[in-house]
């Protein structure tokens, strides 16, 4: 039976499913090799070499694991609609401009988190991957404008220009970017352990939605305009990011319905590389085919990094040789 558990954990490496449906399909494989072996035994072979039969009959593990993905890896329409309402959200609040009304912005992303933590308690099923990147969102937003002590501090000590900022504030950042680094790297880590693509659909807003952050808050007094909520400039690139989450919701529906891992692959690299692209070229004002091109190219590197980060926590989780 080692064996037998060998070649189950080689199916389990490569399967990818959520832990519940993970363990039927193990339990479902144990339970098949179980009365092949007991067919085997009864015609006389011993047990190593019924063992050697029944996996020989099995087939490769990652052509079981594959088959078994498709059996069980594609969610109903519910899964879909459930996985597709955060873009769904973000982009009625840029179509719509509410998205300058802070009371409002808090109405919409609280519900996010919340259902996100809930959520990865349960360990529930892939919708929760989409939820997470906008759950993630407002941490990375109050960590980029809270750069600006450390920065202002970091320029006093090298330069000695300008004034540091007081410790306790440095020492509650320090916490918060601590706090923040972590709470990525380890849903990042948590998601790749289990596929790759995961990760990739987690993180696929977060780029554009950086760039779009970086633009805006180049407005004066930005922080201002925002709690005044009245400032219809800073709506110029509402129109181009609300049919970029559309499309994000579009590819997220599809990642859920269809079976085969790489039409999900193609659909999250496609949108992330083709619209994440020109969203950004929409909200820098036209790059040029060559500006277009480097874009694309540093969107696919962002998207195709996931997939070298399972390979190595792959690697690591192998039990060493003696």
């Amino acid at each position: 039976m080692s064996d037998v558990s060998a070649y189950l954990d080689q199916v389990r490496t490569h399967l990818h499913l959520d832990p519940l449906t993970e363990r039927r399909v193990i339990s479902e494989l144990a339970t098949h090799f179980q009365e092949k072996l007991s067919d085997l035994r009864s015609g006389g072979l011993a047990e190593e070499e019924a063992s050697r039969e029944a996996i020989a009959s099995f087939g490769q593990p990652k052509t079981i694991a594959r088959l078994m993905y498709e059996a069980f890896g594609r969610g109903s329409w519910i899964d879909a609609l459930i996985g597709c309402q955060p873009h769904l959200v973000v982009a009625a609040l840029f179509a719509t401009h509410l998205w300058r009304h802070p009371l409002l912005l808090s109405a919409a992303f609280l519900p996010i988190t919340v259902v996100t933590l809930l959520a990865w308690r349960r360990g529930a099923a892939n919708w929760l991957y989409s939820w997470t990147g906008y759950a993630l969102l407002p941490l990375l937003i109050v960590t980029y404008f809270s750069v600006e002590p450390v920065a202002r501090t970091v320029s006093f000590l090298v330069g000695g220009s300008g004034a540091p900022a007081p410790f306790w504030h440095l020492a509650g950042l320090a916490t918060f970017f601590t706090f923040t680094l972590w709470l990525v790297v380890s849903a990042t880590v948590r998601a790749a352990k289990r596929d790759w693509i995961l990760v990739s659909l987690m993180l696929l807003p977060l780029p554009v939605l950086v760039v779009w952050i970086a633009s805006v808050s180049r407005t004066d007094d930005f922080l201002a305009a925002l709690m005044r909520g009245l400032e219809a400039r800073l709506s110029q690139w509402d129109e181009a990011m609300a049919f970029f989450c559309a499309t994000l919701a579009a590819a997220t529906a599809l990642f859920m319905r269809v079976r085969r891992r790489s039409l999900k692959a193609g659909a999250i690299m496609a949108v992330g590389i083709v619209g994440g692209a020109l969203a950004v070229s929409s909200i820098q004002g036209g790059l040029g085919l060559f500006g277009l091109l480097a874009v694309a190219a540093c969107f696919m590197l962002f998207l195709v990094c996931p997939f070298a980060l399972h390979a190595y926590l792959e690697r690591e989780g192998r039990p060493k040789e003696a």
